[in-house]
């Protein structure tokens, strides 16, 4: 059965018109747990990441150095998921996720946090699951936020996050759990739900009320264990939309997951691709549209359900996907070695592509020729060489108080390490490293800077 089901598969694949693209396109930034990442709408070059235990990871300068901030206690397990950067005052940030207990907020860019809102009730479970904190385009410091925990509330602040009220509750009869919200990019009205059983969920007055619409086929849900992580718009045609869809029980096959579409600024939705596959993350990038997806699977759990390690792109809507096979996924700080995609995310102005997932921050770059003196891409305040066998350091920062260096493959794995003895001319041994890029860190836990080593034999 197994057999069958992988023939099938591949089948539907063929089916499709996908093919694979080999070039190199990918590379790692930062080898941590990503579950979502923005870019600041003021400064394409600031980057903030959502890790875990209540930490995110900043970037002034595109990934090239990274802060860890604490926008709480650390001895937590939970996944902040949720990110957003005012555009009224790029200050303001606010951070929500799973297992977490409400939404906090930053007025000084992420240095300090407070609790903004939380169930009072009880202290009852606030989560926000995926992408579920977002400001209105069309009226800055407006924000939205779907609470995917003990009740289906949609909760609205109308001052940068300071303060939030409850807008409108979705019957639990509709479904158990609310994932994500969009808004149609040409309206100020239409809004977007995401939810459990496979499910999209519409307002036309700014979230006050909700109705189902078709999904497959003129049914309004998929299957009772079926999510609806992520919803976008072109921002080419925005009555065109994307939707995805994640299969959250590793036996629940048949007409399940896949890639949903709309033509129609989300009156329907159908399946345009990969039935019986799991997503969790999906982009729009440019103009002509081009749609990336990426995969996702519950756990590490043996199945035959096809997910995890998935990205595919479109640039015909979804009739022809060609797959990136040039991610090479490792394990994160956690020895997690799952391959989920969590948030795929266009950034207009650098025209990057970052991809938020299990084993670490990518990012997709134009391919580069390299040589055996290569050193691809470095911090402004690092100066790499290669001097036969060893790398070569010098770091140009006169008051660096960097400790420690790594190098780590790109699929994340860390193969060798030290202390930083001669900052203004540490040698690294590279003798006996396979070829291909590496990421170099060179800090500590709180800040660190990186550069890409290409080996070439």
């Amino acid at each position: 059965m197994r057999f069958h089901h992988h023939l099938c598969v591949l089948a539907v694949f063929l089916a499709l018109g996908m093919s694979t693209v080999h070039a190199q396109q990918w590379k790692l930034l930062n080898p941590v747990l990503s579950h979502t990442i923005v870019v600041n709408p003021q400064n394409p070059r600031s980057l903030t990441v959502g890790n875990w235990a209540n930490q995110i990871y900043r970037s002034w300068d595109a990934g090239w150095s990274w802060y860890r901030f604490e926008i709480g206690s650390t001895d937590v397990l939970n996944f902040i998921t949720s990110l957003a950067i005012s555009h009224a005052d790029t200050n303001v940030m606010l951070a929500g996720g799973f297992s977490f207990d409400g939404i906090r907020r930053s007025t000084d860019g992420g240095a300090t946090w407070n609790r903004a809102l939380n169930d009072t009730t009880g202290n009852g479970r606030m989560w926000f699951v995926s992408e579920a904190i977002l400001e209105s385009h069309d009226t800055p410091g407006t924000f939205y936020a779907a609470r995917g925990t003990t009740n289906n509330g949609i909760w609205r602040s109308t001052n940068n996050g300071a303060t939030w009220d409850s807008i409108s509750v979705i019957s639990r009869g509709i479904t158990q759990q609310l994932c994500t919200i969009a808004q149609r990019p040409d309206s100020g009205n239409v809004f977007f739900l995401g939810v459990k059983g496979g499910r999209i969920l519409r307002s036309e007055d700014r979230c006050i009320t909700w109705r189902p619409v078709p999904v497959l086929n003129g049914a309004t849900a998929i299957r009772g264990d079926a999510e609806v992580p992520k919803i976008v718009f072109s921002r080419e045609n925005p009555r065109m939309g994307y939707a995805v869809v994640s299969v959250t029980s590793p036996d629940s096959l048949g007409n399940n997951g896949g890639v949903l579409a709309t033509v129609d600024g989300g009156a329907t939705w159908n399946r345009i691709g990969f039935p019986d596959t799991s997503f969790w993350s999906v982009e729009v990038t440019d103009v002509p549209t081009n749609v990336v997806v990426g995969g996702f699977r519950i756990s590490n759990r043996p199945t035959i359900l096809v997910g995890d390690g998935l990205i595919f792109a479109s640039t015909t809507g979804g009739t022809k996907w060609d797959r990136f096979d040039d991610i090479v996924w490792g394990q994160n700080e956690l020895d997690d070695t799952l391959r989920n995609a969590w948030v795929l995310r266009f950034e207009p102005v650098l025209r990057k592509l970052y991809l938020a997932a299990g084993t670490g921050t990518f990012v997709s770059d134009v391919p580069v020729s390299v040589d055996e003196t290569t050193v691809t891409d470095a911090h402004s305040d690092l100066q790499c060489s290669i001097d036969g066998t060893m790398l070569v350091v010098r770091d140009q920062q006169t008051r660096s108080s960097a400790s420690t260096w790594a190098l780590y493959s790109m699929q994340g794995t860390r193969v060798v390490g030290g202390p930083i003895t001669s900052p203004q001319g540490e040698r690294i041994s590279i003798g006996n490293l396979p070829q291909g890029q590496y990421l170099l860190t060179w800090g500590d836990d709180q800040y660190f800077r990186t550069a890409h080593i290409t080996i070439v034999r």
